[in-house]
């Protein structure tokens, strides 16, 4: 894995995830590329399911509880 901080991977997985459409709608990528460049960003950041164990465990002050 070649970025270790989780929110560094966290925060480009959503501006990745956010272009990719914006570029779809506006004709720079067909549905089925940005399908296929949002799969090679996730491969790259090592997202998946850690990023499915991050969103469904909890944080902060009652992580421990």
């Amino acid at each position: 894995m070649w970025i270790k901080s989780d929110n560094a991977r966290r925060w480009i997985y959503g501006i990745a995830a956010a272009l990719v459409p914006l570029l779809t709608a506006i004709g720079v990528l067909t549905a089925e590329h940005g399908g296929l460049w949002l799969s090679l960003v996730a491969a790259i950041l090592g997202t998946g399911a850690p990023v499915l164990a991050g969103v469904n465990t909890p944080r902060g002050r009652h992580a421990a509880e």
